[in-house]
């Protein structure tokens, strides 16, 4: 789900590119930045199929250079992605403020 003007990271232009290169799929491509980085993950999809081939990038890793992860880490741009404030407003989110 992404609202409307929110940045999308799928069509990243960077990230596109780099997946190309590895013959991977963006999404793919994050899954195993993130895993590299040591990020708790909550990957989801309504597709059995997309599960499975997420759950591929553990069995199958895709080979991340320190270079490309430094590459991945400079496109900060500022905005959370995840706002469990949004779905919650009623809890006190203090960490998040």
């Amino acid at each position: 789900y992404k609202e409307e003007g929110e940045p999308s990271v799928l069509e990243d232009p960077v990230l596109v590119e780099m997946a190309k290169d590895k013959g991977v799929s963006v999404s793919h491509l994050c899954i195993a930045w993130a895993l590299k980085r040591g990020t708790v993950l909550n990957v989801k999809s309504r597709s059995a199929q997309r599960q499975t081939e997420n759950l591929s990038v553990l069995s199958n890793p895709i080979a991340l250079s320190d270079e490309d992860m430094k590459r991945i880490a400079a496109l900060d741009r500022s905005f959370r992605y995840f706002r469990p404030e949004d779905w919650w407003p009623s809890m006190s989110m203090a960490v998040f403020d």
